[in-house]
């Protein structure tokens, strides 16, 4: 609009051409400028001509420069309008889409998560039939193989039956874990080669058992044996403790003859005691020796101790072998006493065998062992249902 009406008004305004204002004609008009205008001369107007026709068209071209260029500014102005319009339009849009994107993201995620839970309830649910159903398969397996008449399984079942109760017993009686532990574990042998996941029960107690046995204290009980033996041997090389004389009083007092009592009183007493007096003189006798001095038992009491000694070291042997230990202390005990009684002990021979007795004295003769009736009770109730699924399955 104003583009139309800055031409109009430039058409409208008067030219000066050569100092005389002429009008330029309008084209929109239906007149034409030549019947209002007065005929001019023909010299004068055919100087004037070429004079004008120039800066008409100068200022045609500058009108439609000006023209264009604002057309041109108009469409830009438009079109930065448009721009801006569509960059906003863009700027809405992409923000619209990043909520609807963040939402539906939150959507996802929130399905994802209910999902999950799902498959985490599901898988519960599965682990539990799956356990249901091996319980199912496991009892079925059972009765199937209860069912079935006396097979070679029944028959390693009892075998394995006798090895736990001779290990019981072997517990009980010998007091020692070595044969009840092969026991076990031969025991353990025969149920692997059931090859039968329904005996897993008893295998586990049997494994237990197995165990505390093993953390029993070992015994060398041979390697004891021989070291009694050898003390025993040392005891004939044990030299007795010396005294000053062989006669005893008991002795001396035993040869007083009895002949002078049925003397009169006077000469009896006098006799008795002057025998008395010579024979008591004879008890304080100073002798002057080469020799080594005699010992304080006769050879006969020497030999009897001796033989005690020897004596309580085998009842110290027989106490190893059966594991009774208070019997095996008093045994060691009472040889120990009669080594520091009787015999030298600045001997070196009396010195080692009491060093070997001390180290006899600490040995734990009769260990504590354990309850290992875990496996035969374990082993008797599997067999008791056995039994029962299978007089079920005969019904």
């Amino acid at each position: 609009m104003s583009d139309t009406g800055n031409k109009k008004t430039q058409t409208r305004d008067p030219e000066i051409i050569d100092g005389e204002a002429t009008e330029v004609p309008n084209p929109g008009s239906g007149k034409s400028s030549g019947s209002k205008a007065k005929p001019a001369k023909a010299g004068s107007q055919g100087d004037k001509v070429p004079a004008g026709w120039p800066g008409k068209v100068a200022l045609v071209l500058s009108i439609v420069a000006l023209g264009g260029g604002a057309a041109l500014a108009w469409q830009g102005w438009q079109w930065r309008t448009q721009y801006d319009a569509r960059i906003q339009q863009v700027d809405s849009r992409v923000d619209e889409s990043i909520d609807a994107g963040r939402a539906e993201l939150s959507q996802e995620l929130s399905d994802v998560q209910q999902r999950l839970d799902s498959v985490s309830t599901q898988a519960r649910a599965d682990k539990q039939n799956v356990d249901e159903l091996q319980q199912r398969l496991t009892q079925s397996m059972q009765q199937f193989m209860a069912q079935q008449q006396t097979t070679r399984k029944d028959w390693l079942l009892a075998e394995v039956e006798y090895l736990l109760r001779l290990a019981n017993q072997r517990v009980l009686m010998e007091q020692t874990p070595e044969g009840a532990l092969k026991l076990l574990k031969s025991a353990d042998l025969i149920l692997k080669e059931t090859d039968d996941v329904s005996i897993y029960e008893v295998r586990k107690a049997l494994a237990a058992d197995i165990a505390a046995l093993e953390a029993v204290p070992r015994l060398d009980t041979e390697g004891a044996f021989l070291q009694l033996g050898a003390l025993s041997a040392q005891v004939d090389n044990l030299r007795l403790i010396p005294i000053t004389d062989q006669r005893q009083l008991p002795d001396l007092l035993e040869e007083i003859s009895p002949e002078g009592v049925s003397e009169s009183w006077s000469q009896g007493l006098a006799s008795s005691w002057h025998n008395a007096m010579g024979k008591l003189e004879q008890l304080v006798v100073i002798q002057h020796r080469d020799e080594p001095v005699e010992p304080l038992l006769s050879p006969e009491n020497h030999f009897f101790l001796q033989q005690n000694l020897h004596l309580m070291l085998e009842q110290a042997q027989l106490a190893l072998l059966q594991h009774k230990q208070n019997a095996y202390d008093s045994a060691l005990a009472k040889a120990e006493n009669w080594i520091d009684t009787y015999f030298e002990p600045q001997d070196a021979a009396t010195n080692a065998l009491l060093r070997g007795i001390a180290e006899l004295k600490q040995l734990e003769v009769a260990p504590e062992l354990p309850d290992i009736s875990g496996s035969l009770g374990t082993l008797k109730a599997y067999l008791e249902q056995m039994t029962k699924l299978k007089q079920e399955g005969a019904a």
